[in-house]
């Protein structure tokens, strides 16, 4: 006795070997509408199949960053800022996401305390999220372009005057693999501080009733001016592939 097998022949018929051993072809299209049913599950055979390639491929493809930085922080040369403030030592850390996309999402915070030579000293938390482009003609090292916004904590002292401030953000990364999920290089942040919203300080208007305000020679070392600081941190950075 032969055994009943159906082979698929075609993609819209099937072949069908019947026990009394005649050749009989069966229209595949008919019988799917003699069976709703079974046109049923294989719409969503077809349906769901490529979802759940696609689902697996980007899963594949999503890839997490996480590290830090520690290095040099520095006022833009040339600007109000540098000439009142010196640089120091800062640090910080980011967060990134690699997807299925030529752009990098990338998050991160720093943080730096500006002295002077006189009491005035100057504490930035800037906090950041920004699309990082990495360039596709370099296969051997990592070449990042970045560009986001955020906001800046800032602390002044000695006044003690301390608050969030918008801001945008830049960056530069140059890293290279050193294992499977290890990751070393140099990044450049800069940090455009914007201030000028802000308002003078009530006591400002006080100055002139102080004693020894007629002087223009006193009056001159309590003016108040309101800018926009600018700040970039130059530092070594490590980081790990999750």
């Amino acid at each position: 006795m032969r055994v009943k097998s159906i082979d698929f022949c075609f993609p819209d018929r099937i072949l069908a070997y019947p026990i009394t051993g005649f050749h009989t072809v069966v229209d595949f299209r008919t019988a799917l509408r003699r069976q709703p049913l079974l046109l049923l599950l294989a719409t969503a055979i077809s349906v769901a199949a490529p979802a759940g390639l696609s689902a697996q491929n980007f899963n594949e493809e999503l890839k997490m960053e996480a590290g830090f930085w520690m290095g040099g922080s520095f006022p833009v040369p040339g600007t109000p800022a540098d000439d009142v403030l010196d640089s120091n030592l800062g640090a910080g850390g980011f967060y990134r996401l690699y997807w299925p996309s030529p752009f990098l999402l990338e998050a991160g915070f720093s943080y730096a305390a500006y002295k002077s030579q006189s009491t005035q000293q100057l504490i930035t938390v800037p906090v950041y999220a920004a699309i990082a482009y990495p360039l596709p003609w370099i296969q051997r090292f990592s070449v990042l372009l970045k560009l986001g916004a955020g906001a800046s904590y800032l602390e002044v002292r000695p006044v003690n005057r301390s608050g969030w401030d918008p801001m945008l953000y830049g960056g530069f990364e140059f890293s290279i693999l050193a294992a499977r999920r290890f990751r070393v290089g140099l990044r450049i942040d800069g940090y455009y501080i914007y201030e000028e919203f802000r308002s003078e300080p009530k006591e400002l208007k006080y100055l002139r009733y102080m004693q020894g305000s007629y002087d223009d020679r006193f009056y001159k070392t309590k003016e108040f001016e309101i800018y926009n600081p600018a700040f970039y941190n130059f530092g070594l950075m490590v980081s790990f592939i999750i």
